[in-house]
């Protein structure tokens, strides 16, 4: 049965009402005989009902429960009326009232005072209908008077047209309900407040329907702990807040093997009794939560590491005991990777990036856990970092000059990759190149390399017309066919001469890929590329294989030059070494080059050219340019 609700004056003037009033009720009022009959028997108590024409032929009884409001002389000030098409039912005669509307009406004087209680109201709460406003918000929830408190003050204060407001009420039964509760002021012709309507309604269904839906939101609905989505609003949360916290990356072992050997159902049993066996080890402001499939994460307000190291002793040892599934036993660990906010970083994706690494780290080694350390951790960086370093911009050259060992005049320069991470630091080449190698990224690297050094090579030939530029070649990319189209389309972008250009390649690495890389190399010489072998005298130092390769040049490693004054051995084997180049009509250059007997002996061997400290270390460009005009330039004083 649906209530409608209406507040009028003594005249009749409707002050206030409800959606139901006007849709049903309203034409009632054309009546003036039932308005006196309202102040009537709302100045006495009573109740009234009469017969209606509602449509053609079709009579039906409407019912009205009227109460009047009076000011402390009893003077008439408003009426309250309710109407409905079911007879009302005396709240003193039963409490059975399963009929009675989900909707509350409270209607407050001017002084802020309540007034009046509907009687649906007075039946959930438990109430009288003269009831005092401390008796009324002893029903409202203590958590909830104050914003209750708070709307209805601003609608005193600011005569504001009307406000809403959610709150928790008890019932008769002792639980609590919630209402959600709209009031509006009913204003007199001095614009002062006469009355406030509140009308309420139940709405602890979609309430319920609200928090089921939060807990899909926010919850794994495997283990009840939050998901991801929870995890990340809260840890977002503490950075903005500048809170310290540490987190701890946790990932269970063997999860795939006992979904495999058993079922999905046993891995979800394992799961949750992991994550209970957690929990017992987790204090009140820990917060839990499950961000994948087997990837848990716990933040520590506490972030003393000695604690901590404790705590993870402490989950760690509560696996040990195994699992147990149906008749199944099912033993398994856990590692755990941990990183502090904010020392080790400032933001989510760093700090799960590097609890991640730490996590790795402690898999790995076999330890169960460990503690985010940026060099013990340096190589999963550089594996992640790798393919973005490209686009940053982390990448720069250097160039090492290369210089006749006959006149000191300059050959050539070599191009050196470097790589300058904005937390690694310094990145050296041997530190990088082998992992580009394996995950196949050497490619775009040496691609990068050729075009940026032929573009500045090219720049600087204006002034040393005869200036070589030599680039390492990684043995992975003999097997790429592709890789002379390219070099094709970088000389013809750039401009640059092909018989200006060297191609270095390690001779074991050429002998890996002899076939392919026999190919690959005639290509290039086709092209009027020189090739160059690079460190030789550490693989297999045969040039037998060299004569049958289209190979224009030598260089001896440096680790043969550096002893090449004291050592008679080595020595014997670099002038082994020019002699026999010579007689294969290759040109021979000497690495690693640092003093003056050095070069003095190398020249005594017929040796072509080299480098080393001796002339200069790599330079950036702007450097090695100023470099190149200097040595000119006393090499011309000499003469």
């Amino acid at each position: 049965m649906r209530q409608a609700i209406a507040v009028m004056a003594p005249d009749g003037k409707i002050l206030g009402a409800d959606e139901h009033f006007f849709r049903h009720f309203y034409h009632l009022h054309v009546n003036r005989g039932l308005l006196k009959k309202f102040i009537y028997d709302a100045e006495h108590g009573r109740m009234i009902s009469y017969e209606i024409l509602k449509e053609e032929n079709e009579q039906k009884n409407v019912y009205v429960q009227a109460t009047a409001l009076c000011n402390n002389e009893g003077v008439l000030q408003a009426i309250v009326v309710t109407y409905q098409h079911e007879p009302f039912i005396d709240m003193r005669l039963t409490s059975s009232l399963s009929s009675i509307a989900s909707e509350f009406t409270f209607i407050l004087s001017s002084d802020g005072e309540i007034t009046y209680v509907s009687p649906s109201a007075q039946h959930v709460l438990k109430c009288k209908e003269e009831v005092c406003n401390h008796e009324l918000f002893s029903f409202v929830h203590h958590d909830d008077i104050p914003i209750l408190m708070e709307k209805l003050h601003m609608i005193y204060a600011t005569k504001e047209k009307e406000t809403t407001v959610e709150c928790r009420w008890r019932t008769r039964e002792g639980h609590f309900i919630w209402i959600y509760m709209h009031a509006q002021p009913l204003l007199n012709e001095k614009n002062e407040i006469e009355h406030v309507i509140v009308v309420a309604k139940d709405i602890t269904k979609w309430k319920c329907c609200e928090e089921a839906l939060a807990k899909l939101k926010n919850f794994d609905s495997l283990t009840d702990i939050p998901n991801r989505f929870y995890f990340e609003t809260y840890v977002e949360h503490m950075i903005q807040q500048k809170k310290p916290f540490a987190l701890c990356y946790i990932d269970f072992d063997k999860i795939k093997w006992i979904n495999d050997r058993f079922s999905y159902q046993a891995g979800d049993f394992f799961l949750q009794e992991a994550v209970r066996r957690i929990q017992q080890h987790l204090q009140q402001e820990d917060f839990f939560a499950r961000i994948g499939g087997d990837e848990f994460v716990i933040v520590l307000h506490d972030v003393n590491k000695e604690t901590i190291v404790t705590r993870m002793e402490h989950l760690l040892q509560s696996f040990v005991e195994p699992f147990r599934y149906k008749k199944h036993v099912i033993q398994s660990g856990l590692s755990i990777g941990v990183t502090f906010f904010p020392q080790d970083g400032t933001d989510l994706d760093t700090l799960l990036k590097q609890a991640d690494q730490a996590l790795c780290y402690a898999k790995e080694r076999g330890k169960g856990y460990h503690f985010y350390h940026p060099q013990q951790n340096r190589k999963t960086m550089i594996e992640q970092e790798l393919p973005l370093a490209l686009l940053n911009n982390q990448f720069y050259l250097c160039y090492q000059p290369k210089v006749s060992l006959d006149n000191k005049a300059i050959m050539g320069v070599e191009a050196l990759m470097r790589w300058t991470h904005p937390t690694l630091g310094a990145i050296s080449p041997l530190e990088f190149i082998s992992i580009a190698e394996k995950n196949g990224f050497i490619f775009e690297i040496t691609t990068w390399v050729l075009k940026e050094a032929c573009r500045q090579v090219k720049q600087w030939q204006a002034h040393f017309p005869t200036l070589k530029l030599a680039v390492n070649l990684s043995p992975f990319l003999l097997n790429r066919k592709e890789f002379v189209t390219h070099v094709k389309n970088i000389l013809q972008e750039t401009q640059f001469p092909p018989n200006y250009l060297i191609l270095e390649i390690t001779e074991s690495g050429l002998m890996e890929n002899i076939e392919t890389g026999k190919h690959i190399l005639t290509e290039l010489k086709q092209i009027g590329i020189q090739v160059a072998i690079d460190d030789f005298g550490t693989g297999f130092s045969s040039l037998a294989y060299i004569r049958n390769l289209p190979v224009s040049l030598l260089k001896i490693d440096r680790s043969f030059i550096r002893d090449i004054t004291d050592n008679s051995k080595d020595a014997t084997i670099v002038d082994t070494i020019i002699h026999l180049a010579k007689s294969l009509d290759l040109q021979v250059l000497a690495e690693g080059v640092e003093r003056d007997e050095q070069v003095s002996l190398l020249q005594k061997m017929d040796c072509d050219f080299a480098q080393g400290f001796y002339f200069s270390q790599s330079l950036e460009a702007e450097k090695l340019l100023q470099w190149l005009e200097q040595h000119n330039q006393s090499k011309e004083a000499l003469h």
